[in-house]
C-alpha cells in the first residue's frame, strides 16, 4: 500500500507535531487510544480506560485546533502506480472500490493530493500524567490482551496523545511531464452513482477532484510511550520514540543505518525527513 510522499504536509506535521502519518486514514486512531508495537510494527489495541483495572471515571479533555499550513498543500506529484494506490487507501475508507473508478484517470501519468479543514485533537500531556501520578490508578493486570506486554520486554504500549484529522481530500493528475491532465469526472460519477454513500464529489479544477466523507479521518499522529510495571500494575512513561524505526526485525534508531543500507529502506521511507525518522515495516 502506497504512503503519501514527502511535502509541506508531512514535513510540518512531522516536525511542529511530531506526529506519524499513517499509512491509509481511518477513523478509530484517536487520542487516548493505545497501540502495540512489536519489533517496530504497530497494532490498535483499544481504548486507555479499558486497560485499566478499575474504571477510569477522569474526565480528559479533548481540545481542537485548525492547523492552517497543511491545509490546500499539495504533496509532491507521485508516479501513477504509487499515487493510485494512496486513492485507493483513501477511497475505500469511505466505501469506493478503487478499481470502479480507474476509468477517470486513464489518461493520469502522475498524482498529487492535499487536505482541507485540517485539525489537530489532542490532550493535555501533563493533565493526564498529573491524573496517573496523583492517583491510585493501575493497569489491568488480568487482561488477557495485555498477557504478552507483560510477558515480554520487547513488546511496547503506546497511548495517541494527539492526532491530524480532515474530513476530505483532493485528487490532481499530471502528465509525466507534469503538466495538468483533466480528469474523466463524469465516469467517476456513474461508477459510485448507485453507491449508497454519504459522500460529496466536486471537480475543483479540470484535473482535480475533491472527495469529502461525512467523518473525520486520522491521517497522522503522535504517541507516547507508556509501561505497566507487571508486578504492580503501576503506570510510567517509556522512550516512545526512540526506537521508531524498525529496519530487518530489530528495532533500531535512524543514526544507526549504515550507507549501504540506505538504499534498501528508502523504498519504505514515507520521505526523506531524518530529523523526524518515521516507523517503517520491512
Amino acid at each position: 500500500m502506497g504512503r503519501i510522499c514527502k511535502n509541506k504536509v508531512t514535513d510540518h506535521i512531522r516536525s511542529h507535531f511530531g506526529a506519524n502519518p499513517l499509512k491509509a486514514p481511518e477513523t478509530r486512531i484517536q487520542p487516548l487510544c493505545v497501540l502495540e508495537v512489536v519489533s517496530g510494527k504497530s497494532k490498535y489495541l483499544g481504548e486507555f480506560k479499558y486497560l485499566t483495572k478499575d474504571p477510569f471515571t477522569y474526565d480528559i479533555p479533548i481540545s481542537t485546533g485548525v492547523v492552517a499550513e497543511v491545509s490546500e498543500q499539495k504533496t509532491r506529484k507521485a508516479d501513477f502506480k504509487i499515487g493510485f494506490d494512496i486513492l485507493g487507501s483513501y477511497l475505500k475508507v469511505l466505501g469506493i472500490d478503487p478499481a470502479s473508478i480507474g476509468a477517470g484517470f486513464k489518461k493520469s501519468k502522475k498524482m498529487a493530493f492535499s487536505f482541507s479543514n485540517v485539525r489537530r485533537k489532542f490532550i493535555d500531556g501533563l493533565q493526564f500524567g498529573q491524573i496517573l501520578s496523583r492517583n491510585e490508578i493501575l493497569g489491568d493486570r488480568d487482561n488477557f490482551m495485555l498477557y504478552n506486554a507483560f510477558k515480554d520486554e520487547a513488546i511496547q504500549l503506546a497511548i495517541i496523545t494527539d492526532v491530524i484529522v480532515s474530513n476530505n481530500f483532493s485528487v490532481s493528475t499530471y502528465s509525466n511531464s507534469e503538466e495538468a491532465v483533466d480528469i474523466n469526472v463524469p465516469a467517476i460519477a456513474n461508477a459510485i452513482a448507485g453507491l449508497e454513500l454519504k459522500v460529496k464529489m466536486e471537480q475543483t479544477a479540470d484535473n482535480e477532484v475533491k472527495f469529502e466523507g461525512p467523518d473525520d479521518l486520522t491521517f497522522a499522529f503522535g504517541a507516547l510511550e507508556i509501561k505497566i510495571d507487571p508486578a504492580t500494575g503501576k503506570f510510567s512513561r517509556g522512550d516512545w520514540l526512540a526506537n521508531l524505526k524498525s529496519i530487518g526485525t530489530q528495532p533500531r534508531a535512524i543514526e544507526s543505518v549504515m550507507p549501504d543500507e540506505m538504499q534498501l529502506i528508502n523504498r519504505f521511507l514515507i520521505d526523506d525527513n531524518t530529523d523526524y525518522p518515521l516507523l517503517i515495516e520491512l
